[in-house]
């Protein structure tokens, strides 16, 4: 009986997003959406995700975010995955100003790449930027019940803190917590 080795996948190249890169990290964004929250998020919410308007809608809500650093993940030159981090955020959605607390605003990737280790890239080089801006504590927020997220945070040091918060019109999420 022969061993069967895995195929090496070659890590994804990482680099900081261009404004001209939102339109196709919204649709990172919307297809992520659709696979990981399908049956926690009503089916006629994620099938419209991907619609141009949608997309549109997202990628100007997104560009006034100065505060975000976003970073690409590329294999053959086209986005596959997408982070975005800052300074922790507060209830109105802008930085709170706490001292030495970031967060992880947005982690995705195409599910394609799910278990390929692209994610894992795109989080620690989030960390390790996070760390380089002088943070010593991250959060996130993972919506309830994404068992497949909570398992990928946990598996990278983070911990359910035992805050929940239900956005407007959205579902509950948890907030995870880790030291830098």
């Amino acid at each position: 009986m022969s061993a069967r080795i895995a195929p090496v996948v070659p890590p994804p190249r990482l680099r900081v997003a261009e404004p001209d890169d939102l339109p196709e990290v919204a649709l990172v964004r919307a297809r992520s959406w659709q696979a990981a929250y399908a049956g926690l998020v009503p089916h006629d919410v994620l099938s419209h995700l991907d619609e141009p308007e949608r997309l549109d809608r997202w990628v100007a809500a997104y560009s006034g975010w100065g505060h975000a650093r976003t970073v690409v993940a590329e294999d053959d030159g086209r986005i596959v995955g997408f982070t975005s981090s800052g300074p922790e955020r507060g209830p109105d959605d802008l930085p709170c100003g706490v001292h030495g607390r970031g967060e992880v605003y947005a982690i995705y990737t195409l599910p394609s790449v799910w278990g390929t280790g692209a994610g894992r890239e795109l989080l620690h080089h989030t960390l390790d930027e996070l760390v380089t801006s002088g943070y010593d504590h991250v959060t996130l927020w993972v919506l309830e019940g994404n068992s497949r997220a909570q398992r990928f945070y946990e598996r990278h040091g983070f911990a359910p803190t035992g805050e929940r918060a239900q956005p407007a019109d959205f579902l509950p999420e948890l907030r995870y917590a880790r030291r830098l």
